[in-house]
């Protein structure tokens, strides 16, 4: 089923369009929707970035002690329960600071007020995280995911299946390693096949990491569209190392970076897992990971899911189709990150009857799971 799709006027993007850091890295100040607009704006890439809601009485705190306590099972009821004398002094939106120790969760109470604690986690909602790489944009730019054309999607049925993710940027920002590795590819795609055709990403460059994925395959990234390729094939290079710049060579209207990670098969245009999943949140944000299913249990797509806190609201799209790989952990099919940690309400709305309400602790510096059943 297809559910509507509200964002503003879509320019057509037809592009195909991160081993654990050894040091923490910085962060970049997620987007604002002001920020998103005036950077789709300027590339003539679509956008529906939604209009953040009221300003929070009672922004959340990050502190983050999550049992095995079978019974802690949130509820649509259940709502945070601050103390009457508490007057928030921070922004409506954390500032992010430097990303998780590698194998540690960064200290959630760095960025938020610690005058009360969310619930536990749900254990069934316990899944293990792999998130392995750095924004492949450099601090001070867009590195943030657009919203208007996710992996797996298609933009409202305007384009093609997303198997990456976009980071629209000005031609010339500095493009980084996600991880250390060793270049395997670098230059044009004119005679070598990365896509669904040649000349499809234009100067590409693809890096083979010295880690596996959960099930033991080999993880590499893709950084697509550049303006030129500043490395070379063989070259061994760190996370945060400049790989190139941004550009629009291949199939892109408008300068960006189409990011992959690809499992198994470098050149395979159909290995692709959501880059989301692999990329360290903001510090204090996260990320949700969830199935779109029918009553039955039978997974359904390109379905528009409404997230929405008490300082944004926001959307996510179920995969296109069955031919978008899911996560080999999560088996998922639609995630939505940069997310700062709050209490969201998560619905799917169609013609005007609800068919799916939930309330949810979206929890910091992690994955939070959900089971989006319609009925």
């Amino acid at each position: 089923m297809r559910a509507f799709v509200p964002f503003l006027l879509v320019v057509i993007m037809l592009a195909g369009c991160q081993t654990t850091p050894a040091e923490p890295f910085s962060a970049t100040l997620p987007p604002t929707n002001a920020a998103i607009s005036l950077s789709q704006a300027a590339t003539a890439v679509p956008t529906a970035n939604p209009i953040a809601s009221r300003t929070p009485t009672l922004p959340p705190t990050a502190t983050f002690t999550p049992t095995l306590t079978p019974t802690a099972t949130l509820t649509p009821t259940i709502t945070p329960t601050p103390t009457a004398t508490f007057t928030p002094t921070e922004s409506p939106t954390p500032i992010p600071i430097a990303s998780p120790t590698p194998g540690q969760i960064a200290d959630p109470n760095a960025t938020l007020p610690p005058t009360w604690t969310p619930p536990p986690a749900d254990p069934a909602s316990q899944i293990a995280d792999h998130y392995r790489l750095r924004r492949p944009i450099a601090d001070g730019a867009a590195n943030w995911v657009a919203r208007t054309y996710p992996y797996g999607g298609t933009s409202g049925g305007a384009l093609q299946i997303h198997l990456g993710v976009d980071m629209v940027n000005p031609r010339g920002t500095p493009i980084l390693a996600a991880a250390d590795g060793v270049v395997i590819y670098a230059g044009s795609d004119a005679a070598t096949q990365f896509g669904p055709s040649t000349n499809y990403y234009g100067n590409v460059v693809v890096i083979q990491h010295g880690f596996t994925s959960p099930d033991g395959q080999p993880v590499f990234t893709l950084y697509g569209h550049m303006q030129r390729a500043d490395v070379s094939q063989g070259q061994t290079v760190k996370q945060g190392d400049q790989l190139g710049m941004v550009g629009d060579s291949g199939v892109a209207f408008g300068p960006h970076l189409h990011f992959e990670v690809r499992l198994g098969d470098a050149y395979s245009y159909r290995a692709t897992r959501n880059p989301e999943l692999w990329i360290f949140p903001y510090q204090g944000f996260g990320t949700l990971v969830g199935r779109v299913t029918d009553a039955a249990g039978t997974r359904l797509y390109d379905v528009t899911i409404q997230v929405k806190s008490a300082r944004l609201t926001r959307y996510a799209f179920s995969y296109a189709d069955d031919t978008v790989n899911p996560d080999s952990v999560f088996q998922e099919n639609f995630t939505l990150g940069d997310l700062p940690a709050d209490y969201y309400e998560v619905s799917v709305n169609e013609n005007g009857r609800v068919r799916f309400l939930r309330t949810l602790y979206l929890y910091p510096n992690r994955s939070t799971w959900i089971d989006v059943q319609l009925k």
